[in-house]
């Protein structure tokens, strides 16, 4: 796992192979789970999240989607070749 971000106490990351799918980030916290496409944003996944806390985590996303985004396409241009731990891209 790569972690892209942290906003409060969620940790947002991607898997081994990410780059070989559409652009998406998993958020995890207090062993919930949550899988969003960023393109367009949509939740594809929820285990555990409350709809607020889906809330928050989908404003969390919309405010560094932007950087997420960027990152995936520098990904995609590496030829498959994913960064080593943690890329934190901010923190809070």
């Amino acid at each position: 796992m790569i972690t892209l971000h942290r906003s409060g106490q969620y940790r947002f990351y991607v898997n081994s192979g990410y780059n070989l799918e559409q652009p998406y980030i998993c958020v995890k916290h207090e062993g919930h789970f949550a899988k969003f496409l960023l393109q367009p944003l949509a939740l594809q996944s929820n285990n555990g999240f409350s709809r607020a806390e889906l809330g928050r985590i989908q404003q969390a996303i919309l405010d560094s989607r932007d950087q997420l985004l960027k990152y995936w396409a520098s990904a995609r241009g590496s030829e498959g070749e994913k960064p080593s731990g943690e890329l934190l891209l901010h923190q809070e």
